[in-house]
């Protein structure tokens, strides 16, 4: 199971037999994915094998473009053949611990359920998510058991407080019910994570519109049973200080495997603000370290174990512990290239924090990277695109660094303009920032952007103080300065409000 979240506010069921005379099937969908649908299940009950199989490609290609996750209703073989990221399942279905087996612990598995007892089973079981259902009367599935409206649905939500997943009901909701649903069927411990949605967007004249309609109502209804979006300058800034007296306080451990020219001062940067470094590349105390750990800092600067690096990975995504990467030099070589698309496909990434060049050539956008060193575009719309993009197709955060900095979890975009000319003037400057950002990301998991935000702020706001000390002549002093106000900075984190040079981007 995936240790980030998943955004299932707004998820669109398919159902082809609902697509209005004149409109096609794919332009629905492309359609609703325009007006902000966040997860896509194609759910084809009368195909045959090989013609669904060359349906969702299509499908995924549309998904792919747009960021959002692709799920399969009920046929792994499907899934398996296009790669999609996930499969919901009904109760009449394999049975959810042998789909595990077969798809492994990285796709999404949802389960459909009508009572407390098969949400009990299903979360005992491991899935991802419910689909609880149906809630009203619809046309779309036959066969149904009697709707459970909204205090039945209620009740199974109750039956899960004391161990929660995320929910979302379906069954006969549009636009005309969805705030209700919300707001209503909220236990005061524990509400709904969004609405599955088949007729009101795939019969919908233009799906994109119905679509912005429902986003906007559901965000509303969200936010009354009080799922804040965290989405403003005043919304960051304060997390960021309160999440920097997070590791004074809870003394995180944070293991990095990285770049052997930078290790000294990761390590000083890791103990500057609060948190407890461990360099070790043993692959033999992997597990033990990743019980204990607080995250894992993977840095390609060096790249001399690679197995070791994606397996480290692995063992701290199974214990829930955020794992940040640097891709250092990402697109420089073939070797790294390739190494870098085994990050991506075997390892749970939380944070990706690259320079320029990197992020970009991630993201296919004509970022090249040359060393240590990035040449990037300047141009703001292209770098937010990057890093929406990527946040997206990879559910992690992105952060890319330079004279701005852009930070995204593909719905939130902030700016970062602090910083200090010196600061890239020493070598694995942008090493310690990822340092610091996988300290931010150990003590504060409930929001991996803002963490992300916070600790790029610690490090470019120390930079413009360090730099300002009488003493600093250049970038060797300056090197030593900037340790320093990691320190005091980290000390005194209301500074962090003051000198924030800090921009949402819409």
């Amino acid at each position: 199971m995936s240790i980030k979240k998943t955004d299932y506010s707004l998820y669109l069921v398919t159902d082809r037999s609902l697509v209005p005379e004149g409109k096609t099937f794919l332009g629905q969908i492309e359609r609703a994915l325009e007006g902000g649908v966040t997860l896509v299940q194609l759910r084809e009950k009368d195909t045959e094998t090989g013609p669904f199989i060359d349906f969702a490609y299509k499908v995924k290609e549309l998904t792919r473009k747009y960021g959002v996750p692709l799920i399969i209703n009920d046929r792994l073989d499907v899934a398996q053949a296009v790669d999609a990221e996930g499969v919901h399942i009904g109760q009449d279905d394999m049975p959810l611990v042998q789909a595990r087996q077969i798809l492994g612990p990285k796709k999404i598995i949802g389960v459909s359920c009508n009572t407390a007892e098969e949400a009990f089973i299903a979360i005992r079981d491991g899935a991802d998510y419910l689909g609880i259902g149906a809630v009203w009367f619809t046309s779309t599935k036959k066969n149904i058991k009697k709707p459970l409206e909204i205090e039945g649905l209620k009740g199974i939500l109750k039956s899960m407080e004391t161990n929660p997943i995320p929910t979302v009901a379906i069954g006969g909701i549009g636009a005309s019910n969805a705030c209700k649903l919300i707001e209503e069927s909220d236990t005061g411990n524990i509400h709904l994570d969004g609405l599955a949605i088949v007729s009101a967007i795939m019969a919908a004249e233009d799906p994109k519109v119905a679509c912005e309609e429902l986003s906007t109502l559901i965000r509303k209804s969200l936010a009354v049973v009080g799922v804040k979006a965290n989405d403003t300058v005043e919304d960051a800034l304060k997390y960021a200080v309160q999440a920097t007296k997070n590791i004074k306080t809870m003394t995180p451990m944070v293991h990095h495997i990285t770049n052997y020219v930078v290790i000294n001062d990761n390590a000083n940067a890791t103990l500057a603000v609060g948190a407890s470094p461990i360099m070790s590349t043993n692959r033999q105390e992997l597990k033990e370290l990743a019980a204990v750990n607080g995250a894992m800092l993977l840095n390609m600067g060096t790249l001399n174990d690679v197995d070791t690096m994606i397996l480290a990975a692995q063992e701290n995504a199974r214990n829930k512990n955020p794992v940040v990467l640097d891709p250092v030099g990402c697109g420089a070589t073939t070797f790294r290239r390739e190494t870098m698309q085994r990050f991506l496909t075997e390892c749970d990434l939380t944070v990706i924090k690259g320079n320029a060049g990197e992020i970009l050539s991630l993201a296919g956008l004509g970022g090249k990277s040359r060393g240590v060193d990035s040449i990037g575009n300047d141009n703001e719309q292209v770098m937010v695109d990057a890093v929406k993009l990527l946040a997206k197709q990879n559910n992690c955060v992105i952060g890319l660094t330079g004279a701005t900095d852009y930070i995204s979890d593909g719905v939130r975009v902030f700016a970062i303009e602090n910083g200090d000319a010196l600061l890239p003037m020493i070598t694995g400057s942008g090493c310690m920032v990822s340092s610091v950002v996988a300290c931010y990301a150990a003590a504060n998991r409930d929001d991996y952007l803002l963490a992300t935000v916070a600790g790029i702020l610690t490090v470019t706001i120390a930079s413009e103080i360090a730099a300002a000390r009488e003493y600093v002549n250049g970038p060797g002093t300056f090197r030593a300065a900037l340790i320093d106000e990691l320190y005091n900075l980290t000390s005194s984190p209301e500074l962090i409000m003051q000198k924030a040079k800090l921009r949402v981007i819409m």
